[in-house]
């Protein structure tokens, strides 16, 4: 099984193991850009593999002439609609990871 905790990442924590709240608001920027990608990425992969599917059941598995033309266009429109509204699956997994954040502190202004 792999360690990850043997990757050396920033550390954005202060001592206490709080983060400033600037911090956290990026970071829950950058988790829920995460999870939009992940759900673009899966829902692409699931088309992809259904579209190849249908073509066999079909007996069209044949030379696919435009085939990296239509799969790029698959990963353009799961890429979108992650970005847009997207099914739900990206909130699930934000709200899911979100509660790991540690919590912001609120530093006294001046000081």
């Amino acid at each position: 099984m792999a360690d990850f905790g043997a990757i050396n990442r920033p550390n954005f924590l202060n001592p206490d193991g709080s983060m400033s709240l600037t911090e956290y608001r990026r970071k829950e920027r950058e988790l829920e850009e995460s999870c939009r990608q992940f759900e673009g990425q899966m829902f692409g992969k699931l088309w992809k593999d259904m579209l190849k599917s249908a073509r066999t059941i079909g007996g069209e598995d044949k030379k696919r002439e435009y085939g990296p033309l239509e799969d790029t266009v698959v990963e353009m429109v799961s890429e979108h609609m992650s970005q847009s509204q997207g099914v739900g699956v990206w909130k699930v997994l934000y709200d899911s990871l979100h509660k790991q954040l540690p919590k912001p502190v609120e530093f006294p202004a001046g000081g």
